[in-house]
């Protein structure tokens, strides 16, 4: 695990409200990543993501997202942390594969830090929450993003997501009508906070006493009224004996999602909560 003493994302700016100011990282992303990632609305920002690899962990620790999507957190085994994604999916198991195989095939990778081998990559095929119960080994941090209930479901069009105006292009990203059966996206709201109950606990008996956890977390609009989701995240850790040590907030730049709508004067939401809990 990393030095606690540090400080989150020192050498980023802040805004007046003092939230973190990262860049875009669509061009770092283009050198690291297949084209196919840039169809999912909700990557999270590279920047942000290796300030927490750094801040969490240390070279040789190895980090867990249940949630592995177009598979950021990949960037970690170019600074020498082992990296372990679960996806339901195909499409991003796919894309996931590609990232590897561009990586063996001889992209010019910026190694991050004083650490000159890569990290171990494991990906594993599935529902999280079974994936969870079955790995044999702990790990020493998990970063990701957690899904919306209902984003997937036949109401999700303009009831629930990241804004009042998730698309058909946006639900078709998340994987649509062909997405599994037991993607999380697929649950109605009190079914989803079951399993992501379940989700926090499983995680707990896979983290090694001490560790920490960051929850990258984006509030909802619903009939433009906001939904504060980072609470009831901090709710559903603490049940699972996870404690809030930190909050912080970043400021996301205008994106090809929030743009069209906010022109037509739709209420979007234009920042992420990073929430940093300890494992009890």
């Amino acid at each position: 695990m990393a030095d606690l003493t540090s400080t989150f994302a020192a050498g980023y700016e802040r805004n007046e409200q003092g939230w973190l100011l990262f860049p875009r990282d669509v061009k770092r992303r283009k050198e690291l990543f297949p084209q196919g990632v840039f169809d999912h609305p909700a990557k999270a920002n590279m920047y942000l993501v290796q300030e927490l690899i750094n801040y969490l962990t240390k070279p040789g620790d190895t980090i867990l997202d249940p949630f592995g999507g177009t598979g950021t957190l990949l960037i970690g085994a170019l600074s020498g942390r082992n990296i372990v994604l679960i996806e339901i999916e195909p499409h991003y198991l796919k894309l996931l594969e590609e990232t590897q195989q561009m990586w063996r095939e001889g992209v010019q990778l910026p190694v991050v830090g004083e650490v000159r081998g890569p990290g171990r990559i494991i990906i594993y095929e599935g529902d999280c929450r079974q994936r969870l119960q079955d790995m044999d080994f702990l790990c020493d941090a998990a970063i990701f993003s957690p899904p919306y209930a209902n984003i997937l479901s036949s109401g999700g069009e303009t009831r629930t997501g990241p804004s009042d105006r998730i698309t058909s292009d946006v639900i078709q990203a998340y994987g649509g009508k062909e997405a599994s059966s037991l993607n999380l996206g697929r649950l109605n709201p009190f079914y989803f906070e079951q399993a992501m109950n379940r989700v926090y606990e499983r995680l707990h008996a896979r983290l090694v006493p001490g560790s920490r956890i960051a929850v990258i977390s984006k509030d909802a609009m619903r009939m433009g009224k906001r939904l504060m989701l980072s609470e009831k995240i901090i709710r559903q850790a603490a049940k699972q004996k996870f404690e809030l040590e930190e909050w912080h907030k970043w400021e996301q730049p205008l994106s090809s999602y929030r743009a069209p709508a906010e022109a037509r004067g739709f209420k979007t939401v234009g920042d992420e909560d990073i929430l940093i809990f300890g494992r009890k």
